[in-house]
């Protein structure tokens, strides 16, 4: 295990980068709302996700007497997602929603720029600018661990429900749906700029995710190789390898650990090692491509393992169970046989 110093300052070093990912979440919502009024809503775009239902429904039912802002109708339909994903999702998620789901609504609200909104002759120009900098603002707020509401919570909780229906697979369907909708209110040429927004705003997410996708390989020749592994699987939830090897000048007999690690943590992962084990050699690689049976890129919880494990011992011990009731009965049957 780790000294009590260390685990202190990694601590430390975690709060530091919650309050951090708060902030960048705040900043995804801001240019993410403000592309909502700025750009799509000065030149009469209906911009795929729930921001774009959102302005449906405005339209719609938008009269002198009733003329509630798509801020407002925005903020109500993520208020019911977010009471219903609040037992389905972590805290830390939730709250970086929350902070990216206001800052976005009060951007839609307030964060327009008057000469941009005078000046949305250029449909086209606005939808490309106004989807790359939606996208930008939804990939950043991905990338620090949260979001900004809409789609995407929506997709979760549909996910969480049907495990079968991917994550991506649901917001697709959700995107078909609001083009459609689109199409029937306010007609075809507007739901293809819709369309144009929707291609733009993934390029640019992808753009900005691209880094977080990234996994190097981390090889470490040490001699604590118990302390360093328990600490990867612990920490990160990775598997390691542990392969023996020997110093050809020093003739030491020691160990290579190889473990696959996200290019965020790389950085928490080096600083743990040297308190480990100042001594050891540390190198990595990225890495492009995996396959096989290694379990190597996907976060499993050891809590979940745990259950599983336990799972498959209740099953067995169940078959256990009734094999030896079925042959004590056969017995019971023999006997019974006999005395007749």
């Amino acid at each position: 295990m780790i000294s009590k110093k260390v685990a202190e300052k990694i601590k430390k070093d975690q709060k530091m980068r919650f309050i951090f990912q708060i902030f960048m979440v705040a900043i995804a919502g801001i240019i993410g709302g403000f592309s909502f009024c700025s750009f799509f809503q000065s030149a009469q775009i209906i911009p795929t996700g729930l921001s774009g239902l959102a302005q449906i429904i405005h339209n719609l039912f938008y009269s002198q007497l009733i003329d509630i802002p798509t801020s407002v109708i925005y903020l109500i339909i993520n208020v019911v997602l977010f009471l219903i994903s609040l037992r389905l999702f972590g805290w830390k998620f939730l709250v970086l929603t929350f902070v990216g789901l206001a800052t976005y609504t009060l951007a839609m609200e307030f964060f327009s720029i008057p000469a941009l909104v005078a000046q949305a002759d250029d449909v086209l120009l606005y939808s490309i600018i106004g989807g790359f900098l939606y996208g930008f603002g939804v990939g950043l707020a991905y990338r620090y661990g949260g979001s900004t509401g809409g789609s995407d919570i929506l997709a979760m909780v549909i996910n969480k429900f049907f495990p079968k229906l991917k994550r991506g697979v649901c917001i697709l369907f959700i995107n078909i749906v609001i083009i459609i909708l689109t199409v029937i209110t306010s007609g075809l040429q507007t739901a293809l700029y819709a369309l144009i927004v929707a291609v733009i705003s993934s390029f640019a997410t992808d753009f900005v995710l691209d880094k977080i996708k990234k996994v190097r390989a981390f090889y470490v020749i040490c001699e604590d190789e118990e302390k360093i592994a328990e600490e990867i699987l612990k920490r990160y939830h990775r598997g390691v390898t542990r392969i023996d090897c020997q110093g050809m000048f020093s003739k030491k007999e020691k160990s290579l650990l190889v473990s696959l690690i996200p290019d965020v943590d790389t950085e928490e992962l080096k600083y743990l090692i040297k308190q480990i084990e100042p001594n050891a050699f540390v190198f990595s690689s990225v890495v492009s491509e995996t396959y096989g049976d290694g379990h190597f890129l996907i976060e499993q919880s050891i809590f979940k393992n745990k259950i599983i494990k336990s799972k498959s011992i209740l099953k067995k011990s169940e078959k256990l169970q009734r094999t030896s009731s079925i042959r004590k009965n056969k017995l019971l049957h023999k006997k019974n046989l006999k005395l007749i």
